[in-house]
């Protein structure tokens, strides 16, 4: 006997992983995605600032090379948890508000913490949009749009540790403004927060 397969039905749904309110959030991710990575290569770029000889702060390059790292994990995260999920990432320039890092190279210890830190609520936020944006709570009668799994991944990998860096880097920045307000004693206090940082 012989066996022929039919062709595939029209009517049949797509065989793809895609349920949900994934569709309805896979930009805001593919966007959160590209701010991770622009991150990474930003703060790399502060990084490489503060490990030269001329600055020779290695206590603020081991933090910023940190972030870069993980900025960097994040991303690669989202691009594995998107293709998960049935999409596909679509890379594209994210503009950030008040153009972030436009003069990294220029900055002082305390304004490259404090644009750090700025940086880090932005991130924050746009996580804190992707979960409200498919959250239960804000979908109670639109169920298209609930995703309990997209919700529970962004909330358990990122909503603790951008907090963590938020606390860490402002009491960062509100120390630094200290120090710089005592003139006299500005190079001593740099010197000795950048060893501190160093063996945090």
């Amino acid at each position: 006997k012989y066996f022929f397969h039919k062709d595939p039905d029209d009517n049949l749904p797509n065989c793809n992983a895609i349920y949900a309110g994934f569709p309805h959030a896979q930009s805001a991710l593919q966007e959160f995605t590209m701010m991770q990575i622009q991150s990474s290569f930003e703060y790399l770029l502060l990084s490489s600032k503060y490990n030269t000889h001329v600055k020779n702060r290695p206590g603020f390059a081991k933090k910023f090379r940190e972030l870069s790292d993980r900025s960097w994990n994040n991303g690669i995260d989202l691009i594995k948890h998107i293709t998960k999920r049935g999409g596909k990432m679509e890379f594209r320039k994210v503009e950030k508000p008040r153009h972030l890092f436009e003069h990294t190279l220029e900055l002082d210890e305390l304004h490259s913490v404090a644009i750090v830190l700025e940086n880090e609520k932005f991130l924050a936020k746009s996580a804190h949009h992707i979960h409200h944006s498919v959250s239960h709570a804000n979908h109670t009668n639109h169920s298209a749009r609930y995703d309990a799994e997209l919700a529970h991944h962004i909330e358990e990998k990122y909503f603790e540790d951008q907090a963590e860096t938020i606390r860490k880097f402002s009491g960062y920045a509100n120390d630094l403004k200290h120090f710089m307000q005592e003139k006299s004693q500005v190079a001593l206090s740099l010197y000795l927060f950048d060893e501190y940082l160093q063996k945090e």
